[in-house]
């Protein structure tokens, strides 16, 4: 889910009118790196995984990923519905189209 998530939330045109949802994308993504670098300098796997920060953290984290995800799904609905002929195609064709469009502007 993270990774197109990513694509999308990163820049783009997506990003712009999805201010909200972005922020939080990113704010989910600084959190994810602090666990990361936390994990990095403890070395040991049990006792990262055991840090009651990270256990409280992660299901907060993966919750704002689906509402992030909820909310890209909402505003692809509404492209459909003003371009019916995108009823025909998947979101996750739909996403590659608008990516490269917003990489051609």
């Amino acid at each position: 889910m993270w990774c197109s998530l990513k694509i999308v939330f990163t820049g783009g045109d997506i990003a712009k009118q999805m201010l909200k949802e972005t922020k939080k994308f990113i704010k989910v993504e600084k959190s994810w790196a602090k666990i990361m670098i936390h994990a990095s300098e403890c070395r040991i796997v049990v006792d990262s995984c055991a840090d009651e920060l990270l256990r409280s953290s992660l299901p907060t984290m993966y919750s704002e990923l689906e509402k992030c995800s909820m909310s890209l799904e909402g505003y692809l609905e509404q492209k459909q519905n003003v371009f019916p002929r995108f009823y025909f195609v998947s979101n996750a064709k739909l996403l590659v189209i608008g990516i490269r469009f917003s990489c051609n502007k």
